[in-house]
């Protein structure tokens, strides 16, 4: 802070809140596509694997413990059937594709403003560039923010309903 004026300067608000805005969003985004890829990754797995394993040909294998066989097909079949949907509904419910996609679009935009706002170029062409700037971080991170809290209530929205027709 400049103690004369009691104002951020350009310097502190650049690596205090952009940077680790930047810093948190890129680590945001790449955490969820990690989650999101590996959830997807096994649905697609298991999903391949669950016709195999019903049309497994138990008998070829020891007629004399066909029963066992069949049984322990079954069971794996429930089983895996039943990760794929649980897996399935936790991508529904946390969103973690949408999260992902929204994560990444805020970084680069903040990222965008960021070297539009350090070569002075478009709106930042001007004296009052810092202002622009400052305005313009803000009202990314607020309408981030805003489509976050979106987002999660949109996700509750499903279990409210449920539980009020339950009722």
């Amino acid at each position: 802070m400049n103690a004369s004026t009691n104002q951020v300067t350009e310097e502190v608000y650049l690596n205090d809140r952009v940077d680790d805005q930047l810093e948190y969003y890129e680590t945001a985004a790449n955490n969820t596509k990690k989650i999101f890829n590996r959830m997807q990754l096994l649905i697609i797995i298991l999903g391949v694997l669950v016709p195999v394993a019903i049309n497994f040909p138990v008998e070829l294998v020891s007629k004399e413990h066909t029963d066992a066989l069949s049984l322990g097909v079954r069971l794996s079949v429930t089983i895996m059937s039943l990760i794929v949907a649980i897996l399935t509904g936790i991508l529904n419910l946390k969103k973690y594709g949408d999260l992902w996609l929204q994560y990444r679009m805020t970084e680069e935009l903040i990222k965008h403003e960021k070297f539009t706002y350090l070569t002075r170029s478009g709106k930042y062409a001007s004296d009052d560039a810092f202002d622009k700037f400052v305005q313009t971080i803000e009202s990314l991170i607020s309408h981030e923010h805003n489509k976050f809290h979106s987002l999660i209530q949109d996700s509750k929205r499903p279990a409210a309903e449920a539980e009020q027709g339950a009722v």
